[in-house]
């Protein structure tokens, strides 16, 4: 399985969806989870331009004005829709992984700035974590680290990371480790932190033992995306140092 997350900092017109089609072809991304689209609506020429050669369904979350907006979107050659909802700062959609026959839910999250809905945030995933029982992967832009040291040059709120190990670990998550970067973010005046991440289950973890998380070139973004699966080989030109040994014997 192939996923991605990309705060892509706008998705309102053609040239922002062949931005993020650049990756999806490079990558072969399966499913697709954007954020800040600072549109109501993402348009179907935008959506079109994200996967150009193949079928596709979609969920949105509009923005509120120029700020937010979410979308999930994936290839149906992988996945059938079987339900989703969509609040303020998540989508969450249960699929049916066709290769497998497996029921995954994935949850696309862009977290509020301020920490108490931050925490509102947390304890509404992990009431979902808890009644789920398949894999589950929560994808997106937490705006908030595990530790001080994916903060660089940045006030560091120790609240806000004993906040977030909690409900990673409330939720009996895994956070991914990062293989080709410490950062995801750059901001003006070297800051630099890891505020976007892919966090995933046992029994996701179970299923796929040999995924890898890399992050890709940011281009017009501040965000770099991240992704997440097996055999994780550019397509087209590399956008970070490729490692041989990140290469794994098992099929997708």
């Amino acid at each position: 399985m192939r996923l991605a997350s990309w705060n892509t900092r706008g998705l309102g017109n053609k040239s922002r969806g062949n931005m993020v089609g650049a990756l999806v072809y490079r990558f072969q991304i399966q499913f697709l989870a954007t954020h800040e689209t600072m549109v109501k609506r993402v348009s179907q020429p935008t959506l079109n331009s994200i996967w150009k050669h193949h079928m596709f369904e979609a969920v949105q979350c509009e923005s509120n004005g120029r700020s937010g907006g979410l979308l999930s979107i994936w290839r149906t050659d992988y996945f059938t829709l079987i339900q989703s909802w969509v609040r303020k700062y998540w989508i969450a959609t249960i699929l049916r992984y066709i290769p497998n026959n497996t029921f995954v839910l994935i949850i696309n999250v862009y977290a509020p700035q301020h920490e108490n809905k931050k925490k509102i945030v947390w304890s509404q995933l992990t009431d979902i974590a808890r009644n789920w029982s398949g894999p589950l992967f929560i994808l997106g832009d937490f705006n908030s680290v595990c530790s001080p040291d994916e903060r660089l040059r940045e006030t560091i709120d120790h609240n806000c990371i004993t906040s977030f190990n909690n409900f990673i670990l409330d939720a009996n998550l895994f956070d991914q480790h990062l293989t080709n970067d410490d950062f995801t973010w750059e901001g003006p005046l070297g800051k630099f932190s890891r505020i976007d991440r892919i966090l995933v289950n046992l029994k996701g973890v179970q299923l796929w033992p040999h995924a890898i998380l890399i992050t890709a070139n940011p281009e017009s973004s501040d965000h770099k995306p991240i992704i997440w699966g097996n055999k994780l080989v550019s397509r087209g030109p590399k956008s970070f140092r490729f490692n041989n040994s990140w290469l794994s014997p098992f099929s997708d």
